[in-house]
Order: structure tokens, then sequence, then C-alpha cells
């Protein structure tokens, strides 16, 4: 290994630590949201002067700032960090005595064309929402229809399963009127496959014969049935 790349790495490390220790120490003093609600209330009406000493009481100094974007720098994969790790942990309690992955895993955020899931077997395929769900999760809730389009349009007929934390994104699957067009509006490629699986696009005539497919008018609870055919929709523990 080279001694001056082993070098710059400690550094890098320590800077990183020290960053950290800086925001935690800001952190443990009251939450976020609180500390920046009164931050806001404080301002309204200040003048320069009066903002020096309102940053100085919420210790709001340069140190701080330069250790937020130490922290945002090195930790901007932390999403790719969380994914790898549920996937690690998960697996061993998923897999079947005989299973085995038979595709390279996609253990970071987001899948590359050639590996369209996070987890393919011979048995099944399998997708992982790593977030808690907080209350303002209208991304979070396209991103987990769009990946329930993926699953469904696999035509292996392999086992395909959507493993999520909480209760809340089975129940929006289950519960929500929200249409298939608003969930994937930002999704062209899901949008695609929406098409070739489940074909029109337009509403069904009210005196059409026989079952139409669901639309992109159609609500998110009624286009998945509960059946061995359509994805399941599996809750995790984030213990």
């Amino acid at each position: 290994m080279d001694t001056s790349s082993g070098h710059q790495d400690r550094e890098e490390a320590e800077r990183l630590s020290t960053a950290v220790g800086v925001l935690a120490h800001f952190l443990s003093r009251q939450p976020l949201t609180q500390a920046l609600a009164l931050l806001e209330h404080r301002l309204e009406g200040a003048d320069g002067m009066s903002v020096m000493r309102i940053a100085e009481d919420g210790h709001v100094v340069p140190e701080l700032l330069a250790s937020a974007l130490t922290v945002r720098e090195s930790l901007g994969r932390i999403n790719d960090l969380i994914h790898a790790c549920g996937i690690l942990l998960v697996l061993p309690h998923i897999l079947g005595d005989e299973e085995r992955i038979t595709v390279r895993p996609s253990l970071g955020a987001g899948n590359d064309p050639s590996r369209p899931y996070d987890l393919e077997t011979v048995q099944r395929i399998a997708e992982l929402k790593l977030a808690r769900w907080r209350g303002a999760d209208a991304m979070r809730k396209r991103q987990t229809f769009k990946d329930l389009v993926m699953l469904a349009a696999d035509t292996s007929g392999r086992r395909s399963e959507l493993f999520v934390i909480g209760p809340e994104p089975c129940r929006f699957l289950t519960t929500s009127t929200s249409t298939a067009a608003w969930a994937l509006d930002r999704s062209p490629g899901a949008l695609r496959t929406f098409t070739t699986v489940f074909g029109t696009r337009t509403c069904p005539s009210p005196s059409s014969p026989r079952p139409m497919p669901p639309t992109f008018r159609s609500p998110i609870c009624g286009i998945f049935s509960p059946r061995p055919s359509q994805p399941s929709c599996i809750e995790m523990s984030s213990a």
C-alpha cells in the first residue's frame, strides 16, 4: 500500500470523525427542527448585529458549517450503505435452505439495466425499500409503486416480493386511491413497462362485457390483487 495514500486516508478519517463530533454536539442540544424554528422566530426583524448575536446564541459558528459540509461530502452515499447493510442482514432470514443468489445483487441504492432487481434467485425476485415513512412521503410512494410495477412485469414465473419497513408502504399499496398516472409520472421507463404489461392507457367502457386491465387512471389499490401471481408486499422490522 502507498504510504502517502494511507496517511491521507487516516487524515480524512480523523477529519470526518471530528466533523461528526461537532454535528453530534450541536444536535444533542435540541432537535434540528426545533432549533431551526427558534432561529427563524428570532431572526424576524433582526438587523446585522442582532443576527450575529442570534447565531452565537444558537451555536451556529463557521466550524459547524465546515463540519456539515465535510460530513455531507464524505457520507453523500449513505443511502447506498443503508441499502447494502439492509440486503446483507435480511438475506440470511429470507433465503431458503437450497436457495442461491443467481445474479450479482444490486447493493447500491437504485438499479442498473443489467440488474433490474435487488435480489434474484431461481425461486424469486425481490426489491427492498429501506426508508421509514414519516408523513411527507410522496416520492417514496411513487418509488414503491414503480418497484411493484417492475416486479409485476417479470415473466419468469418466479415469486416476486417487495420488502418494506413499517406498515405504511403496504397500507398505501392496498388502500390508496391515487392513480397509476400520478405514481409513474416521473418514471418514463416504468410508464412504458406499465403500458406493456397492462395494456391500454384509457379507461374501459362502462358497458364492457368483461373486466378490463388496469389503466393509468386506475386507483393504485385496485391494480394488484393479493393472489400468488402478483407481487407480495412484506413488512420488515427495522430493529
